[in-house]
């Protein structure tokens, strides 16, 4: 008679092989996923300044040439994130416009302090600029987007001009202008909480909880008349980013005489999540719009 113990093990093979294999899944499901572009070319994984990449989306059949760009900055408070994460809708609405797009990686905290996400973001755009050619765009049409760190990253680009101190590494000729922006739910003060930074994320992006650090990191701080048009998102039910941030943002830009927009998204929470059963309003494929209207206002036809 067999030996139920030795019976157990031998039920419990099965068991542990699927719970192994599971776990090896989840491992490999980590890995950022490619996002697909059926409207064109899709050249991954460019590599720019300090060895850091970016997907370059080109439309086929675009009615002019060269192509404007968009440039795409993704969130994840400066520690996370990637690439991948631009929303597929807005990818659609822009290419769809006309716009090559650009997805950019850069930098992460706590391995790089800020300010290295925005010399990164900076250096995106001279490295755009000084390839244009090489891929039929337009290096005198480039905006950006971003979504949560990314919109305050796109703000801070943005308004600090086309020279300044976090131009710095390759390309340096190169301009870092950019013609028109939208902030997404990004932080705009940090020397505030409702921001989003909590104590512990504050330490890992800036090793220390610096007054002037936090304000060099705020668009806040840095407008100034004639700055380039910004439109901002904002979800209404954010608890992450809260609202007023980008309520201050758009009154300090308005009382600058600069051209900007704000569109409050109804049942939105932060990363475009639903709040309760009402959809959100506007629309996601409406704010793609949005943004493509915003930047077509801007282009040189």
């Amino acid at each position: 008679m067999a030996d139920p113990r030795m019976v157990e093990v031998i039920r419990r093979i099965p068991l542990l092989a699927g719970l192994l294999l599971a776990g090896l899944m989840a491992g490999c499901s980590t890995a950022p996923h490619q996002v697909a572009f059926t409207r064109g070319t899709a050249d991954r994984n460019l590599t720019y300044c300090h060895s850091q990449t970016l997907d370059l989306f080109v439309p086929r059949g675009a009615p002019t040439r060269p192509l404007p760009i968009a440039m795409y900055v993704h969130g994840g408070g400066m520690t996370a994130g990637d690439k991948s994460d631009i929303n597929p809708i807005f990818l659609d609405a822009l290419a769809s416009s006309g716009y090559a797009v650009a997805s950019v990686n850069y930098r992460l905290a706590p391995e790089f302090r800020f300010p290295a996400q925005i010399e990164d973001v900076k250096c995106a755009i001279r490295y755009l600029r000084a390839n244009a050619p090489r891929y039929g765009l337009d290096g005198s049409q480039i905006f950006a987007f971003g979504t949560s760190v990314g919109g305050q990253l796109v703000a801070l680009a943005a308004l600090t001009g086309p020279h300044s101190t976090f131009d710095v590494g390759p390309y340096p000729t190169e301009s870092s202008n950019l013609l028109a922006v939208v902030d997404i739910f990004g932080p705009a003060n940090l020397t505030e909480t409702a921001s989003g930074f909590s104590p512990s994320g504050i330490e890992q992006v800036f090793g220390k909880n610096d007054h002037r650090d936090l304000a060099l990191a705020s668009p806040t701080h840095f407008v100034v008349p004639n700055a380039p048009p910004i439109l901002l998102v904002q979800g209404v039910n954010d608890t992450k980013v809260l609202k007023s941030q980008s309520i201050e943002l758009y009154r300090d830009l308005k009382a600058a005489g600069d051209q900007t927009q704000l569109v409050l998204v109804q049942n939105m929470g932060h990363m475009f999540v639903q709040v309760g059963p009402k959809p959100l309003d506007p629309s996601l494929r409406r704010i793609g719009d949005d943004i493509v209207s915003f930047f077509d206002d801007e282009r040189k036809m």
